[in-house]
């Protein structure tokens, strides 16, 4: 079976051609529809979107984040993942001083409402592993903190925050999850893989799926077409 990791690296034999670069490029540029329509399959969530059918992007204002009331008592523990509130004052403080960050997205399901962020880098070397990676991104971006976000009115209540990242080891996606439900709350805070949704996605070639590639195919073909003339 063809896994999504090697079809991302293909290399080729030209070496002014970044071939892996401009395949995870062009990959990045429609990935979020395959992720968003997979979570709405196979767990029964709704994106919100447009009249339009253009995703609705929710909107969390850094005022009114506040890191009270958050359990940062297991910074004792001795691992390159701990997050303390100190580490995290300062740049909410700096962030406040914008508007605010649009997640990728927002499904309902229930009455309820998961703020959706997708973050792949399939290329970008990790550099002291995914735990690490992950921590300085929510440090520096720490929207986990919310417990509001506005969409077609400001103040709904946020449930759970769904966080996709490219893949990592199992233990360390679980030991991650553990962490931050910890300080935030259980089950506020779950991370989807997308080598594995897209793997899943290959194997089993659902018609969804075929029409999101039918989609993007057509438009780059046609680009190409346009690039020769023809």
């Amino acid at each position: 079976m063809i896994r999504a990791r090697d079809i991302i690296n293909k290399k080729y034999d030209k070496p002014e051609s970044k071939y892996g670069a401009t395949r995870s490029t062009l990959f990045g540029k429609f990935y979020e529809r395959i992720i968003a329509k997979w979570i709405e399959e196979k767990e029964d969530y709704k994106l919100k979107r447009h009249e339009n059918f253009s995703v609705h992007k929710p909107r969390i204002y850094w005022n009114t984040i506040s890191l009270e009331g958050f359990n940062f008592t297991n910074n004792n523990i001795k691992d390159n993942f701990v997050m303390t509130k100190e580490e995290i004052e300062k740049p909410l403080e700096n962030l406040k001083k914008r508007s605010h960050c649009t997640p990728d997205g927002v499904f309902e399901k229930e009455s309820k409402y998961y703020i959706w962020e997708a973050k792949n880098w399939p290329l970008t070397p990790e550099k002291g592993g995914p735990k690490k990676q992950i921590k300085n991104y929510l440090c520096s971006n720490p929207w986990i903190f919310a417990r509001k976000f506005s969409l077609d009115r400001p103040g709904l209540h946020i449930s759970r925050f769904i966080f996709s990242w490219w893949d990592m080891e199992i233990p360390d996606k679980e030991y991650i999850e553990k962490y931050i439900n910890t300080i935030l709350g259980e089950n506020k805070f779950s991370i989807m893989l997308t080598e594995g949704i897209l793997t899943d996605c290959i194997k089993n070639n659902y018609p969804w799926y075929r029409d999101i590639i039918g989609e993007e195919k057509k438009n780059i073909e046609e680009f190409f077409n346009q690039l020769l003339g023809s």
